[in-house]
């Protein structure tokens, strides 16, 4: 369930670049934050790539993630399923397509969801050094900026032994996240788009009856 939340974006990378740690990375994590602190919305297309060792080739999923401050988040999975995930500070909600209507399911256990919506919404606004009470957190630079974070839970560590986010040298976008399992396996999302303060229209987060993804897309392609 994680692997399918975290959700954060994309570069693909035919050869692995040569990173420099930094030494001190609350400076880095700081601009961070200060780069994003303007931006109100995100809308994010993405591929996913679930790569396990039982198979040769990975098994991808399409969909788009949108996030409003302060906290709303939206993850639509539209290919080769339907399925929306809608969180914010106070409930998560998750819907599956059911030939064609949207059937609301029982999460059997929303409290983790929630945190982890939660944590999206952080990493999103770049408020990395407020994941430090749960995550061990190192940055390299390069041809690419790596920023590793590495869970402190044991638990969590059981099923996610890190998750990197890869970013533009500057900073100034994520462009890729990388889930790495303890057995090796991972998840690899992929941003193709990306579209920063776009208006969207009322419902777009709405937890009983979520607005229909092409009425979003269309604000967004009309947005600036």
């Amino acid at each position: 369930m994680i692997a399918g939340l975290v959700l954060v974006t994309a570069l693909s990378t035919y050869a692995q670049p040569t990173l420099t740690p930094v030494a001190d990375p609350k400076p880095v994590l700081q601009d961070l934050q200060r780069k994003m602190a303007s931006v109100r919305t995100v809308y994010l297309e993405f591929t996913q790539e679930r790569q396990l060792k039982l198979f040769n080739e990975p098994l991808k999923s399409e969909g788009v993630m949108l996030i409003e401050r302060p906290d709303q988040i939206r993850w639509e999975t539209t290919a080769p399923y339907q399925s929306i995930l809608l969180g914010n500070h106070k409930s998560v909600a998750q819907f599956e397509q059911n030939g064609t209507a949207w059937k609301k399911l029982k999460l059997g256990f929303p409290q983790m969801l929630q945190r982890v919506m939660q944590q999206m919404a952080l990493m999103n606004q770049g408020k990395l050094d407020a994941l430090t009470a749960d995550y061990s957190i190192s940055v390299a630079t390069g041809a690419v900026a790596v920023v590793t974070m590495v869970p402190k839970d044991e638990t969590v560590r059981s099923m996610l032994a890190s998750l990197e986010v890869k970013m533009e040298p500057d900073f100034s976008a994520t462009r890729e996240v990388v889930m790495n399992e303890p057995g090796g396996d991972l998840t690899r999302i992929i941003f193709r788009r990306e579209k920063r303060d776009v208006q969207f229209p009322a419902g777009t987060f709405d937890q009983t009856k979520p607005l229909d993804i092409a009425a979003v897309k269309a604000a967004a392609n009309h947005g600036p």
